[in-house]
């Protein structure tokens, strides 16, 4: 299994500045998709949404995973984007998401999305404090090494 590091490059890690739920994904959108892997922006937003509109993907303790698989994504993608001050997202808690890691993934290959999604959900949790008090892209890419 892909260690987070190579799916999650310092050039997707971003500060939001978008302050509502579907512009920060959007944003979020834009930066993912500036990855090879990544192809169709206007597609892989319409299936975040879709997702989303299944069921929040705001987990809890100001941290969120939205997600999609997409016929278009090559291969497994992250982003990570921060929002110091929150975005109101519909968590499950109903805190303010403060962290979102954005997982763009093709169509099948659901042991290996499962695998990275509880990768993401390990790294979020254990390293959530030292994210938000970063202010260096390289830096926050190097927690993503042991996971």
């Amino acid at each position: 299994m892909t260690v987070l590091s190579k799916l999650l490059t310092p050039e997707r890690i971003t500060w939001l500045v978008a302050a509502e739920k579907k512009a920060a994904l959007r944003e979020l959108v834009h930066v993912i998709a500036t990855a090879e892997t990544v192809g169709n922006e206007e597609g892989l937003y319409a299936a975040i949404l879709e997702r989303e509109d299944l069921l929040s993907t705001g987990i809890g303790f100001g941290l969120a995973i939205p997600h999609a698989k997409v016929a278009h994504v090559r291969s497994y993608t992250l982003a990570l984007g921060i929002s110091k001050p929150g975005i109101d997202y519909g968590s499950m808690d109903d805190e303010r998401v403060q962290i979102l890691l954005m997982v763009a993934g093709p169509e099948g290959r659901q042991e290996d999305y499962l695998r990275i999604l509880a990768r993401i959900s390990r790294f979020l949790k254990g390293e959530r404090e030292r994210i938000l008090s970063l202010e260096d892209a390289t830096a926050i890419h190097e927690l993503t090494r042991q996971y």
